[in-house]
């Protein structure tokens, strides 16, 4: 089974597999892969629209250019199949991309305010 390791970049993810030396446009990338491959075409859609929200704010790789960091992540992009190796791994990794949303979407709204 292939687990993504998703607990460097995000407090939430505190309890998931940690790749330590991840970089955080590679982890970026690999969250819109897991997204398209168990998620819903909708829900893939909002996933992608708010990581690009994150990226504009900062969330993903600070002091960076947002234009540069979202280059990086599209030429990081990795085969699905690698992240996810079963549909039935599906269910974990997408509680997980969840979790991640909804600590996502009250940061983003504070970044878009200041």
């Amino acid at each position: 089974m292939a687990v993504l390791g998703m607990g460097t970049g995000s407090p939430s993810m505190a309890g998931a597999t940690e790749t330590p030396s991840i970089s955080p446009e590679q982890q970026e990338a690999d969250y819109r892969v897991i997204a398209a491959r168990c998620g819903t075409p909708g829900f893939e859609r909002r996933f992608f629209h708010q990581s690009k929200a994150a990226v504009a704010a900062g969330l993903v790789s600070t002091n960076r250019d947002t234009a540069a960091v979202e280059k990086t992540i599209t030429s990081l992009r990795r085969s699905p199949f690698v992240l996810v190796a079963a549909s039935a791994d599906c269910k974990a990794q997408m509680a997980q991309l969840e979790a991640l949303q909804k600590q996502r979407s009250s940061l983003v709204r504070i970044s878009k305010s200041k």
